[in-house]
């Protein structure tokens, strides 16, 4: 079961999961609590959701590491599944069955809650993670944007599941409703724009394997000091959002200093520091040091929002 586990990623589908769950009970409950609001889905199909969500992303994980397989032998030869602890056949049938599982879950959601235009969300994120781990990702920046705008969707869906209700707060409270929709969105921008960043520094770590599989990721085709300015910038990206961010607690909120140094100090900071560990690295050790560095800027990030929660419904 260990293995399996770790084949599929379960540490990052329980994130997955958990920013869904925060997305809801952290942004959106809060707000239908002040004005005695319903969600659309019970809990249940809100379950529901978040495991379809999670099996279509764990199968994802799965078929990147097929189509992977040369790669890895020569990038993370001690991290190989295929081909290792699970043959290339039996990948396939896990692959498969996240799949079907994942696609039967949607249907029953979708059919459920009446709204059977969301049959066609789940199989179509899953067709194109397998086009994703088949083509895209050996295409310069394609594959990265790609990767960061699932990472994105993952928070946006909460808001599009939940329409109905959000629609219903934004004519009860249309100040509520804006804070709402910058908060999806704000948090959806940090979610693209951490993981492009780490993305592009994952590609320098990578570069010896990619150029061996003939993949015209960014260093291979700009090189590594180009590439290292191209990650740069989305970090300056990323750090000018939070200080947008910054402006607009400060302006909004009557306990605006609480969040402000909370996003200043553990993750605009953290956001800092990383770029300057990407202006001084050199080795594929100094680029994985960065992109392990990134995921906990991501944490912090995400742990915002049970922060906002507490501090609005106290205020």
């Amino acid at each position: 079961m260990k293995p399996f586990l770790r084949f599929i990623r379960f540490p990052n589908l329980l994130i997955v999961g958990l920013t869904q769950y925060l997305m809801r009970y952290c942004i959106l409950q809060p707000f239908y609590s002040k004005l005695e609001l319903s969600p659309t889905l019970t809990p249940f199909q809100f379950f529901l959701l978040v495991l379809t969500t999670m099996l279509i992303a764990a199968g994802g994980y799965v078929i990147n590491d097929i189509y992977d397989y040369e790669i890895d032998k020569i990038n993370k030869p001690e991290k190989l599944f295929v081909g290792r602890i699970f043959s290339m056949e039996l990948a396939w049938y896990i692959y498969a069955a996240l799949h079907l599982a994942g696609t039967l879950l949607a249907i029953y959601v979708a059919w459920h809650v009446g709204h059977l235009h969301f049959l066609w969300l789940f199989p179509a994120a899953a067709v194109a993670l397998w086009l994703y781990s088949a083509r895209l990702k050996k295409m310069a920046l394609i594959g990265n944007i790609v990767v960061a705008t699932f990472c994105a969707l993952v928070a946006l869906l909460v808001l599009f599941a939940e329409r109905n209700a959000f629609g219903q707060l934004f004519i009860a409270n249309t100040e509520y409703g804006w804070y709402v929709f910058y908060l999806f969105w704000g948090y959806a921008g940090f979610a693209y724009l951490s993981t492009l960043f780490r993305e592009v520094v994952k590609d320098i770590e990578d570069v010896q394997g990619d150029m061996t599989q003939d993949c015209k990721t960014l260093p291979v085709v700009w090189g590594i000091p180009n590439t290292k300015a191209v990650a740069g910038l989305f970090g300056v990206l990323l750090a000018a959002a939070l200080i947008v961010l910054l402006r607009w607690q400060w302006q909004n909120f009557d306990w605006q200093w609480l969040g402000f140094v909370y996003t200043l100090f553990l993750v605009l900071m953290p956001v800092l520091m990383a770029l300057l560990l990407l202006l001084f690295a050199q080795s594929k050790k100094d680029f994985h040091r960065i992109s392990v560095f990134t995921k906990l800027i991501m944490l912090t990030g995400l742990l915002y929002l049970p922060l906002f929660s507490i501090l609005f419904l106290v205020y």
